[in-house]
């Protein structure tokens, strides 16, 4: 009989050490996967990060680009007035 409970807790202790063994495979792959996950979603981020300055550089491009034209468009406006002040008088 002790023979056969010696046996027992050998095939028990074979078991949990296997349980073990695949446990801590495990846990270590669901590490491994977390450390890829976060290391492509900073480069991602980083992506985006540059993406909104560029963009954000492009609409102040754009912006004082808009401001020029506007201060243009303000002097043809006065010269078409006088433009138009000069013809009225001849006419």
């Amino acid at each position: 009989m002790t023979h056969q409970v010696a046996l027992d807790i050998a095939q028990t202790s074979t078991i949990a050490a296997a349980v073990i063994v695949t446990a801590v495979i495990v846990v270590a792959g669901l590490i491994g996967t977390g450390i890829y996950r976060a290391r492509y979603a900073a480069a991602r981020e980083e992506g985006y990060r540059v993406l909104a300055e560029r963009s954000a550089t492009g609409a102040q491009a754009t912006a004082d680009e808009i401001k020029g034209v506007r201060d243009e468009l303000g002097e043809v406006r006065q010269r078409l007035a006088a433009l138009e002040k000069l013809l009225s008088q001849i006419g």
